[in-house]
């Protein structure tokens, strides 16, 4: 069983992974191609965004727990999972003081209001710090998925 839960965590955390970055690659640069008109892109999708990442996140979070609960008695396992567990902590934290709160203004913004050299600054800001937030999913991923392949040696 507890290979079957780092298994799903390594699985469900790749799969972060993979959505976050396709996100910030291909969703994120027409969402401020154009501010705060762009914005409205961002308003469109905000229902579709709760409806998977929630839920998402959500495993995330509790087969990762379970996973460092299940195997607490491995050593390198429990590094590992405190590791990926720490990063996606620390990620989830950014994502709801900052991330979260930015895009909701930005999605509230009039489309047409002043696209001002503050709001320009204010969106290269998000995207600059929000790849650093991928970047933390993926070592997150990289962690579950050590402690995956040290359980199955």
């Amino acid at each position: 069983m507890n290979m079957i839960v780092l298994l799903i965590t390594t699985v469900v955390l790749w799969i972060v992974v993979a959505a976050s970055w396709l996100q910030r690659l291909y969703a994120m640069p027409r969402w401020f191609e154009n501010p705060p008109a762009s914005f409205e892109r961002i308003r469109r999708q905000s229902k579709a965004s709760r409806i998977f990442w929630l839920p998402i996140m959500a495993l995330s979070l509790i087969s990762s727990i379970a996973s460092l609960i299940m195997n607490w008695g491995y050593p390198d396992i429990r590094t590992y999972m405190l590791i990926a567990l720490a990063c996606f902590v620390l990620n989830g934290v950014s994502t709801g003081l900052y991330f979260v709160k930015e895009i909701l203004i930005f999605a509230r913004m009039p489309a047409d209001a002043p696209q001002t050299p503050a709001l320009l600054t204010r969106t290269k800001t998000w995207l600059k710090w929000t790849t650093l937030r991928n970047v933390l999913q993926v070592f997150s991923a990289v962690f579950a998925t050590m402690a995956y392949l040290h359980f199955i040696k």
